[in-house]
């Protein structure tokens, strides 16, 4: 099936319909093409998978080269990390059934790999066994090993292979193995490999690569990825509606930026919306179909707050009506919104920041202190009109 709306929100549909990413896209390609591995950061939903995705479309140009695309965000251990990197690999290298029977026996014997065929669409995956090991470190060493062979299928083709492990931050989680020291030995040893290190825990990913005591430190390009300008998108929202011979002003466009903070993907579920709603694209649209959203929010809201504390919940809707605060313990701040003392704050506003359900989305151009706004604002507006 065909996607019939213009503005994507779960995929990479093509470059005539991502919306501007230029110089970053420059950038990491001409990195990558010249044998330099990239660090890519940017908060949650900011667009970085679909930026990877457009790079690898541009980086397909390159005569012979392979992209590969491995998101380890559900990897809890590091034998989950080899399972999802093995998957996208073969998913990469063996497009058809048939080249993965031709190849299973040579690429994977080594890995004993466990393959199952999918009844609908009759491809394979393939699962790797856990070892239960004998001694200390006997598991970390078995993936260690199982990481090696995987780079191994990977150094021994004839072509330039560039891949994306998204969510890497999730390795600082692997307990008793330094995937990252893993990594970095198996990158060394050929060339050939070129990687796009992204993730969305930013303290996280500077220590792996800034910091002089782990195994990734100025091993890498470091690009970050910001919010899209407000007259770019504006521009590019018009332009698909008018491609479909439909008016979209340039104030709602912009409307439709400012409500969602310039956040990539919920500006794309706005306009998604907008598009897929048959009535003109005018203010009285807009305004009805955010209402909608919010109104879907009533579940999610009425479980997030049995879950925070009075001081989270509070501080969370304060944020959320404001929009953007640089100083959310300041005395203004907190009078204005009936808040409890800032060291009460300061705890509550770190469980909030834990939960994603707030982030610092940039630091002040005047004091250059942090300035927090909540993640979702779907979630914000429905503290605004419900």
């Amino acid at each position: 099936m065909t996607n019939d709306n213009p503005f994507a929100v779960n995929a990479y549909l093509s470059p005539q319909l991502f919306c501007d990413r230029e110089e970053e896209t420059r950038t990491i390609a001409s990195a990558l093409r010249n044998g330099r591995n990239v660090m890519l950061h940017s908060p949650r939903r900011y667009g970085k998978t679909g930026l990877i995705h457009h790079v690898f479309n541009t980086l397909t140009k390159v005569r012979g080269a392979r992209t590969v695309f491995a998101d380890i965000y559900a990897a809890r251990d590091a034998h989950e990390f080899n399972t999802i990197l093995l998957n996208a690999v073969h998913e990469a290298l063996n497009p058809t059934p048939k080249q993965f029977l031709k190849n299973a026996m040579a690429w994977f014997g080594a890995l004993r790999p466990v393959v199952t065929v999918d009844e609908l669409t009759g491809k394979p995956s393939i699962g790797l066994e856990r070892s239960p090991g004998s001694g200390p470190g006997a598991g970390s060493n078995k993936d260690a090993a199982t990481t090696r062979e995987i780079f191994r299928i990977l150094h021994e083709q004839d072509r330039t292979i560039f891949l994306a492990i998204d969510e890497f931050q999730q390795i600082a989680e692997f307990g008793d193995i330094r995937m990252d020291a893993v990594l970095r030995t198996e990158l060394q040893r050929n060339s050939k490999v070129r990687v796009i290190f992204s993730g969305s825990q930013r303290h996280i990913l500077l220590d792996l690569f800034n910091n002089a005591k782990n195994p990734f430190y100025g091993s890498a390009d470091q690009v970050e990825l910001k919010r899209i300008d407000r007259s770019i998108y504006a521009d590019f929202a018009r332009a698909i509606f008018k491609r479909h011979k439909r008016t979209l002003k340039e104030e709602d466009a912009l409307f439709c930026y400012d409500l969602c903070r310039g956040h990539t993907y919920y500006v794309q579920v706005l306009f998604n919306r907008l598009f897929a709603d048959g009535r003109p694209p005018v203010r009285d649209t807009i305004v009805d179909i955010l209402l909608r959203i919010v109104r879907e929010q009533d579940a999610i809201m009425a479980t997030l707050r049995s879950a925070l504390t009075r001081n989270q919940w509070d501080l969370f809707a304060a944020i959320s009506k404001e929009g953007e605060v640089d100083t959310p313990t300041g005395s203004a701040f907190m009078k204005k919104y009936d808040l409890p003392s800032s060291a009460a704050l300061v705890t509550a506003l770190q469980a909030l920041i834990d939960r994603e359900l707030v982030y610092i989305s940039e630091h002040s151009a005047q004091s250059g202190k942090p300035v927090y706004a909540p993640y979702n604002p779907f979630m914000a507006a429905w503290f605004k009109y419900r």
